[in-house]
């Protein structure tokens, strides 16, 4: 009789073995291809889904404009192909202006820094807009450069970061008109 309980018992463990079996194969089986399943479907639709726009787009303009076949905007593909010009910033009396300024050091000692600039522009017309807004734009740089430490301006990466934040306040200081660049033609660091 003692046999007969254990080979129930065992039977019963068997079962329930058999019970939980599935459940896990479905857990560790099923729900990873699942996820790989989604993920696949996830990246196709995010490597697939953008290329149709802009063919769509570059179909619309075609049509649009009488006739040139260059769509809405051959002003500005005009003003792409337009020569740069290169201005001076120059004071009221007709001199280059030239930057001067003390920076912080590390270490106390006074810096000077001393920059001459030139605008890059396709616009002929923007030397006039700059001779009208020369004081707000030494404003604006002269705020700028004192606020530098001596170690901001060394090396490559140092100088174009002045570069771009020199050119994003010239073109706070005349908007609406825009510079396209910014060019160092001098810059000295006088200990």
């Amino acid at each position: 009789m003692a046999d007969e309980e254990t080979e129930t018992e065992d039977g019963a463990e068997g079962e329930e073995k058999a019970k939980k079996s599935p459940l896990k194969l479905i857990l560790f089986i099923g729900l990873p291809v699942l996820i790989l399943l989604l993920a696949g479907v996830g990246g196709f639709l995010l490597f697939s889904g953008g290329g149709d726009d802009a063919a769509e787009h570059a179909d619309s303009s075609h049509g649009e404009s009488g006739g040139d076949g260059h769509g809405g905007d051959t002003h500005a593909a005009a003003e792409q192909h337009a020569e740069p010009h290169y201005f001076d910033l120059r004071e009221g009396d007709g001199e280059v202006e030239t930057i001067t300024t003390n920076i912080r050091s590390s270490d106390g000692r006074p810096v000077l820094v001393q920059l001459k600039l030139c605008f890059e522009s396709t616009n002929p017309e923007m030397e006039s807009i700059l001779q009208s807004h020369v004081d707000p734009i030494m404003d604006q740089f002269i705020m700028f450069l004192r606020e530098l430490r001596e170690d901001d301006l060394y090396g490559s990466a140092g100088m174009h970061r002045v570069r771009l934040e020199l050119l994003r306040r010239v073109n706070l200081a005349i908007e609406p008109a825009q510079v396209d660049a910014v060019l160092i033609q001098e810059f000295l660091i006088v200990d």
